[in-house]
């Protein structure tokens, strides 16, 4: 296999830094913990201020929020439904961190599935090259044909643009090149 510029971990690090799946998933994820923060501090403030409701000067107000059905009950509701919405948000900030890591895992198996694929194709190459020495030889002897010495020759051309390509492509990851194409 040639020698790479770059390991794969490398190579995973830059992709993962220049991955657009993954800059969209941290913008949303920066957007919803803006959100958390809003429905905290706002549960923190209801829960500071339903005392309040009890500073009714209507006696029915009164009795309303002792036996239910009044403006504390009304509080605590809102309280209640804010803290769910928080929580919805707590489990959005877990799915986008799961996306993250699943998108992440993705990039390093779409990198190590190039560099066994640039394995492969070097010892293939390696392989026809042999092949084509063989066939010279029994070529030169008077055996095989042109047309079968032309097909292992445009093989390995086809090989090593093959080779080309990809060692190009991997090595482009940390240019700011994405592998998905």
């Amino acid at each position: 296999m040639p020698k790479l510029p770059y390991d794969l971990a490398t190579l995973t690090q830059c992709q993962i830094q220049n991955d657009p799946d993954l800059q969209l998933i941290a913008q949303t994820k920066n957007v919803e913990v803006a959100r958390l923060e809003n429905l905290e501090a706002s549960a923190d403030y209801q829960r500071d201020r339903r005392w309040t409701t009890w500073l009714n000067p209507n006696p029915i107000g009164i009795i309303q929020n002792l036996f239910g059905g009044g403006d504390r009950q009304r509080a605590e509701l809102q309280i209640r439904t804010t803290e769910a919405q928080a929580d919805a948000s707590r489990l959005n900030l877990v799915e986008a961190d799961i996306r993250t890591e699943m998108r992440k895992q993705a990039i390093a198996d779409q990198i190590q599935a190039s560099l066994d694929q640039l394995a492969d194709l070097e010892a293939e190459l390696m392989a026809e090259q042999k092949r084509l020495q063989l066939f010279e030889i029994y070529f030169q002897r008077g055996q095989g044909s042109p047309a079968e010495y032309l097909n292992f020759q445009n093989r390995l051309t086809q090989l090593t643009a093959e080779k080309e390509k990809l060692t190009a492509t991997i090595n482009d990851i940390c240019n700011n090149t994405d592998l998905r194409q």
